[in-house]
């Protein structure tokens, strides 16, 4: 003889999880359109010098590592190859008012705006990760779900 106790409770958990995963697929989706919204909003185009996707509009992840990397190569070579701690101590060794003390100061505003751009689009980068990742658990649910729905 067969038995079906617990055969109810594995049909709500299938229900239950159908449901959640339709929520992450929903959620997950919402939120990539979401920051591919902002970032086609602020028009930023893949400059020439990009190893890759030049002219592109920054509007996905690829664009947006690239865009990143792109910063990050053009702010080290503005600052003659030095950082932050570079220009820190350098810093300390000028005269005060001096042009070196104007130019260094000019390369650590340079680096630090850049860091802060290079920032906000690695974040970018990471909210398209965390949004596929939310969406590909959702999808995942709701296959399982489906399978203890029919168990």
């Amino acid at each position: 003889m067969t038995s079906t106790y617990g055969l109810p409770a594995t049909r709500r958990a299938g229900t239950v999880m159908g449901l959640a995963g339709s929520l992450f697929v929903i959620a997950g989706t919402a939120a990539w359109v979401a920051v591919t919204r902002q970032l086609r909003d602020e028009k930023i185009i893949v400059p020439d010098n990009a190893p890759i996707l030049a002219g592109k509009t920054v509007q996905d992840p690829v664009t947006a590592y690239v865009e990143a990397l792109v910063i990050k190569g053009n702010a080290e070579r503005s600052a003659g190859g030095r950082t932050f701690a570079d220009i820190s101590a350098a810093l300390r060794d000028v005269e005060d008012g001096s042009d070196e003390q104007k130019k260094l100061r000019g390369q650590s505003a340079a680096l630090s705006t850049a860091a802060s751009l290079r920032t906000s689009l690695m974040t970018s980068v990471l909210a398209y990760g965390v949004s596929a990742l939310v969406a590909g658990l959702g999808a995942l649910f709701v296959i399982v779900g489906s399978q203890l729905r029919r168990a």
